[in-house]
């Protein structure tokens, strides 16, 4: 096990996806004695945790809320003990209800008390072709897809022939509009957990960056710089050009090459909860500063414009 930070991945989809499906099968390929498991269910009763438990040394469920409000401060906590636990886990999975927005959980891995322990490995989402289209028509399942860095289409053996309203590939199509950003997974009977942690991977080294907007309630502002940024500059743009559009921003996330930097810069988050942290050395490969933001009501041009001010100047690189 790695003695850095813990990789703490988010499982969320709205009500009835599979997510309990997916972890359990998850689970039985993860090593139990280094795997940590969050629950978070709206009922007073917790029913997940009961099923998974069997799968998991340790295990913490939130029950009568939601991650993102009511039981926000009983997730910092959880994963703040979990982060000290001797020894630590090797991973956190955390599975929220399914009206929970991911964006809770990611500000609790920002918090003081477990950001210096834990980093955002990703958020799955999870979403039942079966239900896909009335999922949809909820607020909060759009913004389920809107943070997804990965979508697992569940249920896919039950799904109708090509053409039909539930054929995957269909379904598959109309999700890009809600999930930009994000690598679409099928899964039968929960089976595509051992390509998770391969694509979750994948994520931190090749960032996608999408061809259009997304959907219209969803924008996805892909910003691409060659070569490098001057952090100073780059700081003075984070704080100003998205400092004042930061609460209608639903994730950041990127791959940026800083000057006098030998590593990677990943950076990923939400409005005023971002991570940094340092990937793969750039090595050979050509340095290119890669940004997805998305959020609602993006000026996407201004949001350009000023990041391209911000590349270090070729004079200062030499």
């Amino acid at each position: 096990m790695s003695d850095g930070p813990i990789p703490v991945t988010i499982v969320t989809g709205f009500l009835g996806a599979g997510k309990s499906t997916l972890v359990q099968r998850w689970l039985q390929e993860l090593p139990r004695d280094q795997t940590a498991v969050i629950v978070n269910e709206l009922g007073e009763v917790g029913i997940d945790g009961e099923l998974l438990a069997a799968h998991v040394a340790r295990l913490r469920e939130l029950t009568g809320g939601c991650v993102c409000c009511n039981s926000q401060a009983e997730l910092i906590s959880a994963l703040a003990e979990l982060a000290r636990t001797t020894p630590p886990p090797g991973r956190i999975l955390v599975e929220t209800s399914g009206a929970a927005s991911p964006a809770g959980v990611i500000r609790g891995i920002s918090a003081p008390r477990a950001a210096e322990r834990l980093r955002l490995d990703g958020v799955i989402t999870v979403v039942n072709v079966m239900r896909a289209r009335e999922a949809l028509a909820f607020d909060i399942a759009v913004e389920q897809l809107g943070f997804a860095d990965v979508v697992v289409l569940s249920h896919v053996d039950q799904a109708g022939p090509p053409g039909s309203s539930v054929d995957p590939k269909m379904v598959q199509g109309e999700l890009l509009r809600y999930a930009p950003a994000a690598v679409i997974a099928m899964a039968s009977h929960g089976v595509v957990s051992s390509r998770l942690l391969e694509l979750l991977a994948q994520r931190a080294e090749a960032l996608y960056v999408p061809d259009g907007t997304g959907h219209a309630t969803i924008e996805a502002v892909s910003l691409v710089l060659e070569g490098e940024l001057d952090e100073e500059r780059f700081g003075e743009w984070v704080e100003g050009a998205l400092g004042r559009v930061e609460a209608r921003i639903l994730r950041i996330k990127g791959i940026l090459a800083m000057q006098g930097v030998d590593a990677r810069v990943i950076v990923q988050g939400v409005s005023e909860a971002v991570e940094v942290q340092l990937g793969a050395p750039w090595g050979d490969a050509k340095r290119t500063s890669r940004l997805v933001i998305l959020g609602l009501g993006l000026d996407a041009h201004a949001l350009e414009t000023r990041f391209h001010r911000c590349a270090a100047l070729r004079s200062e690189t030499q």
